[in-house]
């Protein structure tokens, strides 16, 4: 009778971790669709915001994000808006006049220096503020590659 205990308790022991093991491959689809179903959204705050409009350059393109509000009074992250350009194989510097509200008229000018990732941000009117950066100073007003491009975040006033 013990030695039927023992072997019984081993065998569970081997059952519960080949299914431990075998789970989540076997259950990845019910998560996903799960998961899926949940109509789950990434914070704007931390995904830049949905994207606004796309501007084609001769050798690139810059991704408008939609602006990114402060939704909270003690909401330590500023009002800001995102910008992308990809593909990060941009020349060793670039300066361009960006339209992001999509009005037709440019709103800030963005001078890049891609290899040393350093930004010189100058507003061209009174919504964006003015900024230099190298890296991240704060998480609204940062510069950093990210995938294929290299993501801007504009603060706003």
């Amino acid at each position: 009778m013990k030695k039927l205990r023992s072997i019984l308790g081993n065998s569970g022991a081997v059952l519960t971790l080949a299914f431990a093991v075998l789970a989540p491959f076997l259950l990845f689809g019910w998560f996903q669709a799960a998961i899926g179903a949940a109509h789950l959204r990434i914070d704007p705050t931390y995904s830049g915001g949905e994207i606004s409009h796309i501007i084609q350059r001769e050798n690139y393109r810059i991704v408008v994000n939609r602006p990114v509000p402060r939704r909270s009074p003690l909401q330590r992250i500023g009002p800001f808006v995102q910008l992308a350009w990809t593909p990060a194989s941009l020349p060793a510097h670039l300066s361009d006049e960006v339209d992001v509200d999509g009005d037709g008229t440019p709103d800030v000018r963005v001078d890049i220096d891609s290899h040393n990732l350093v930004v010189d941000v100058t507003p061209l009117n009174a919504r964006y503020r003015p900024m230099h950066s190298q890296g991240v100073t704060s998480f609204s007003a940062l510069i950093a590659r990210v995938k294929d491009g290299i993501v801007v975040r504009i603060p706003l006033n």
